[in-house]
């Protein structure tokens, strides 16, 4: 099979490699940030305060705690600190000033939206003859409603980066088409048609922003692992088998595709002109 590579100048080649390289690094970059968003909304849904209303005193919070625990919805339960609730405060409030808690902070497991877990939480508790409120941050609002515009604003981000990345490689293969402006014209006269001209022009720079897009794909992952491993030095295969998921590597996979299709769709246009050109010399 005729190399694809050769003939062909360095300075197209590594444009075409330089513009994916870009766009996937900035998709794992995006991919990043999603998680990182994506993970403390959830921990903040996952969050809630349970505020005992009666009886009062430290055998109502050992009920109210053991009731907790033992329910399926509760990944774990800790009566609040004065310190805890100083920090949540943050105020110019010290430990020694709180008054006397009745409050319990609790990690909630993932529950199906049609359950109702506060609505459970508080018959378990009413069970143990003790009545409280779940108190939940609201949804969309605070930090949990940041990350979440972070997430769509970090996506859409991407996204536009790595179609001007599109557009780029395009465009520079459009200098390929015409380094073979000439073959085109030969063609021409031989009576192909514009399909069949632009196609084997098309198909030439494919394969080149293919070989181009897997080069930059890999680079921008090995530059993402030793960033990892740079964050984490004691992670282990083990667990960075479980850190990387799938669809982390969406914008690597990515890279080669969408360089071979916008090269042959920069490629096939250049080609087309060039061959109306030709035939209208003719």
């Amino acid at each position: 099979m005729k190399n694809a590579l050769a003939g062909m100048e360095r300075a197209l080649f590594w444009t075409l490699t330089i513009a994916a390289f870009a766009a996937a690094a900035v998709g794992l970059g995006a991919r990043a940030v999603d998680r990182v968003a994506a993970s403390y909304e959830t921990a903040q849904q996952n969050y809630a305060i349970v505020r005992i209303a009666a009886p009062e005193g430290p055998e109502a919070m050992a009920a109210a705690e053991s009731a907790l625990t033992h329910s399926s919805h509760v990944a774990s339960a800790a009566p609040m600190t004065a310190g805890r609730a100083a920090a949540l405060l943050q105020q110019s409030v010290t430990a020694e000033d709180m008054p006397p808690l009745q409050l319990i902070e609790i990690e909630l497991n993932p529950a199906e939206r049609h359950v109702d877990v506060s609505g459970d939480l508080v018959a378990a508790l009413a069970q143990g003859g003790v009545t409280a409120e779940i108190v939940q941050a609201p949804q969309g609002q605070g930090p949990g409603g940041t990350a979440a515009r972070v997430r769509v604003a970090v996506l859409a981000g991407a996204i536009a980066f790595a179609l001007i990345m599109a557009l780029i490689i395009s465009l520079v293969a459009r200098g390929l088409a015409a380094r073979r402006r000439e073959l085109v014209t030969v063609l021409a006269d031989c009576g192909a048609t514009r399909g069949q001209a632009a196609g084997r022009v098309a198909d030439e720079a494919a394969i080149t922003g293919l070989y181009a897009g897997l080069l930059g794909g890999v680079l921008a992952g090995m530059i993402a692992f030793l960033a990892l491993i740079l964050a984490i030095p004691d992670a282990t295969p083990e667990t960075l088998s479980q850190m990387i998921l799938p669809l982390d590597l969406v914008p690597i996979a990515a890279a080669p595709l969408g360089a071979a299709i916008a090269a042959s769709f920069g490629a096939r246009a250049a080609a087309g002109f060039f061959h109306e050109q030709a035939a209208r010399l003719d």
